[in-house]
C-alpha cells in the first residue's frame, strides 16, 4: 500500500477517537501526582509506634524525677549528718542521745528552744527532732522531705515535728536509749556485751556508740537513714510520701528479728550456699536461681521488707533502696540485703565471726 494511503488512513482512525475535555486532563494529572493514602494496617503501625515512643519518653521522664528526688534526700541527710556532728563538737564529742524520757532531761538539764526561742515542751523532746534543729537553723525541709513540693505546711505540730521526720537516727546503738524508769538515768543496752566468735559473751566493749572517737567504722556505722513506723506483715512496694520515724531499727535488735529482706527467711542459707558454690567455682548467681539448687530457698518474685515486730524500720522511699547518712558523712542509696549486715548500724559488730547474725543480751 502506498504510504500516503496509509497515512490518510490513520488520520481518519485518530479522527474517530473521543477527544478528552481539558477538565478530564487536569483531574487526571491531579490523580497521579496525589500521593497514596494510608491504610488502616499502616495507621495502626504508626499509631502503635507513637504509644511506644511516649511510654518510652514518660518513663525516662519519671526516672529522671526519681534521681533528682533522690539526690535531693540524699543532699538532705548529708546536712544533717553535719549537724549531729556539730552537735558533738559542742558537747565534747558526745554522740546525741538517740531517746531521753522527762526524768531524763531532766537530770541531764536538757532544755530545747524552738525557732522563735520558745521553750519546748520536755514530750516533744524525747527524740532528736528539736535538740537538732538549732543546729541546721530550724531549717524543717530538710527533714520533712515526704511532703509534695509546695505543699508543706508552714507550721508542724509539735508531735510530728518530734516523732515524724522523714530520717530516723540509729538511737538505740548510737547515743542511746535513755530511760529513768528505775529513777537514775540508764541507758538501754549499757554494759550488757556481746556474743563473740563461738558465742561466747564478750564483756571488753560497749554496743552503744557514746561518743564520735569511739566509732571503729566511720565509712559503714549509719547514723540516720530513711524509716517509717511499721506493722508486722509484708512491705512491698516503695513509698515516697510515707510518713517517717524519729529513729530506725536494724534487722536484730538484741536477740529479737525485728525485719527482713523479703528473702530475709533464706538469708542464711544464701550465705552458707554462696560460700559452698565459691568454693566449687561455680557461678554463684547463676546456681542460686536455679530451681533444683540444693539447700537454697527460692527468692521472692517481688523485693520487700518483712516485719515482724511492730517498730521503726529502714523505708524504702525512692527506688526500692534506702538513703543512708554514715559516720564519715558520706551518703548512699541502699538495698535491704546490705542493710541486714550488723557492722552497719552496731560498731562492734565485726569483732564476731558472724556479722549478719550478730547479737547481744538484753540486759
Amino acid at each position: 500500500m502506498p504510504l500516503i494511503t496509509r497515512g490518510f488512513r490513520i488520520v481518519a482512525c485518530l479522527g474517530r477517537l473521543p477527544l478528552d475535555e481539558p477538565e478530564n486532563l487536569m483531574l487526571r494529572r491531579q490523580q497521579r501526582n496525589a500521593p497514596a493514602g494510608f491504610t488502616i494496617v499502616e495507621l495502626l503501625v504508626v499509631i502503635g509506634i507513637i504509644a511506644i515512643l511516649l511510654s518510652l519518653v514518660s518513663i525516662s521522664l519519671t526516672q529522671a524525677g526519681q534521681s533528682a528526688r533522690q539526690t535531693k534526700a540524699l543532699s538532705a541527710l548529708k546536712q544533717i549528718g553535719t549537724a549531729w556532728t556539730q552537735y558533738a563538737n559542742q558537747s565534747e564529742d558526745r554522740a546525741m542521745p538517740g531517746y531521753m524520757d522527762d526524768g531524763v532531761q531532766a537530770a541531764f538539764k536538757i532544755k530545747a528552744r524552738d525557732g522563735s526561742g520558745q521553750r519546748v515542751d520536755p514530750q516533744f523532746c524525747r527524740t532528736y527532732s528539736y535538740r537538732l534543729l538549732p543546729f541546721l537553723d530550724n531549717d524543717r525541709s530538710l527533714m520533712y522531705d515526704y511532703y509534695p513540693d509546695n505543699e508543706m505546711p508552714s507550721e508542724l505540730p509539735p508531735q510530728v515535728v518530734a516523732d515524724s521526720p522523714a530520717f530516723g537516727y540509729n538511737a538505740f546503738y548510737v547515743g542511746g536509749w535513755w530511760t529513768s524508769e528505775t529513777g537514775a538515768p540508764k541507758m538501754r543496752f549499757s554494759g550488757t556485751g556481746y556474743y563473740g566468735t563461738g558465742g561466747q559473751l564478750v564483756q571488753r566493749q560497749e554496743v552503744v556508740v557514746r561518743s564520735l572517737a569511739q566509732i571503729e567504722r566511720t565509712s559503714e556505722l549509719i547514723i540516720f537513714a530513711a524509716s517509717a513506723p511499721a506493722q508486722p506483715g509484708f512491705i512491698k512496694n516503695p513509698d515516697e510520701t510515707a510518713i517517717g520515724s524519729a529513729w530506725v531499727v536494724p534487722h536484730k535488735r538484741a536477740m529479737t528479728n525485728i525485719w527482713s529482706s523479703s528473702d530475709g527467711a533464706s538469708f542464711e542459707t544464701m550465705q552458707r550456699a554462696g560460700a559452698s558454690i565459691a568454693d566449687t567455682g561455680k557461678d554463684f548467681l547463676a546456681q542460686l536461681f536455679q530451681s533444683d539448687s540444693p539447700n537454697i530457698v527460692q527468692v521472692q518474685g517481688s523485693v520487700g521488707i518483712d516485719v515482724f515486730v511492730a517498730e521503726s524500720v529502714p523505708l524504702r522511699r525512692i527506688k526500692n533502696v534506702v538513703t543512708t547518712v554514715r559516720a564519715d558523712m558520706s551518703t548512699t542509696a541502699q538495698g535491704l540485703r546490705d542493710l541486714m549486715d550488723q557492722r552497719r548500724w552496731i560498731n562492734v559488730a565485726g569483732h564476731c565471726d558472724d556479722p549478719i547474725n550478730f547479737g547481744h543480751p538484753e540486759q
